[in-house]
């Protein structure tokens, strides 16, 4: 089954398999907690800090139960008989993701500032501490997907901030064309044959704009110099098109690699470049 439910520019189906894969990390998260609670990890805080037992104990405890938790919700929550529209999934993924996390950043703050004013130090308790923080950064990023299939139709559709009517505007040439420095309104361009012309040569401008910034973001990611200067070519390629169709080849392209690269692929939906190059698709 899938959550799409009208054309997509994003591939809705492949972020949320992105999504599912989180899965085995967690996993793995809740093998180690069993493997750090040994009769040593036992001892250890019972023969030097018996005091602070049940509060070290808490990394244990509550990041296990963490794990636990996300592995369940995002099975739950990405199984469509579970739940069967895009925006429950989204909506109900994140409000519970951000639950786990705080829990888990805050347990391991308080063990974390615990062992350094006691001036205690254990191996087990010190691998529970960093098992946290790895699944706090794991649980940004799948939150880093969720907002991105947040700008996706169908998202949009079943929130009730887009209608269908509006996608079938989305179809019509529009009679102002925007860009990131503002807007041409119809009536500055030439009537009669030069009138294409003109218009082509507005497009052509608001595109390069459109693409200099997508090498800006490109740029400032943390992607590998290979990685960046493969993107800038795919760019390049959407940046010299001069028909709908050669740029509907090289906008596919585009959309392709970034399916890969996720966190540059939401800078430029939250940034509207999508929506811009939409544009140009004709």
């Amino acid at each position: 089954m899938s959550y799409s439910i009208v054309p997509e520019q994003l591939n809705i189906e492949l972020i949320i398999s992105k999504i599912r894969l989180f899965r085995n990390n967690f996993h793995e998260y809740e093998k180690t907690f069993i493997q750090c609670k040994s009769e040593q990890y036992y001892l250890t805080i019972q023969e030097r800090v018996p005091q602070h037992r049940f509060e070290l104990e808490e990394i244990y405890a509550k990041g296990r139960d963490v794990a636990i938790a996300v592995n369940s919700d995002i099975y739950d929550m990405t199984e469509p008989t579970i739940t069967p529209t895009l925006k429950s999934l989204v909506d109900n993924l994140i409000y519970s993701l951000s639950i786990r996390k705080k829990l888990s950043k805050d347990t391991y703050e308080k063990v974390e500032d615990l062992c350094q004013k006691i001036d205690f130090y254990d191996w087990a308790i010190q691998t529970m501490i960093n098992t946290n923080k790895n699944m706090c950064i794991d649980i940004d990023h799948i939150i880093q997907m969720l907002e991105l299939l947040k700008q996706t139709k169908t998202y949009q559709l079943e929130s009730g901030s887009l209608a269908m009517s509006d996608l079938d505007k989305q179809q019509i040439v529009p009679q102002t064309i925007h860009n990131y420095s503002g807007s041409f309104q119809q009536s500055q361009f030439q009537s009669g044959s030069n009138s294409t012309m003109n218009i082509n040569q507005i497009n052509n401008q608001a595109l390069q704009q459109v693409c200099n910034q997508m090498r800006e973001i490109i740029d400032q990611s943390s992607e590998t110099p290979e990685t960046k200067q493969n993107l800038k070519n795919i760019v390049a390629e959407v940046e010299t098109t001069n028909n709908p169709s050669t740029f509907k080849d090289a906008y596919t392209k585009l959309t392709s690699a970034l399916s890969n690269h996720l966190t540059i692929l939401g800078a430029f939906g939250s940034a509207g470049i999508l929506t811009e190059l939409t544009k140009y698709l004709g």
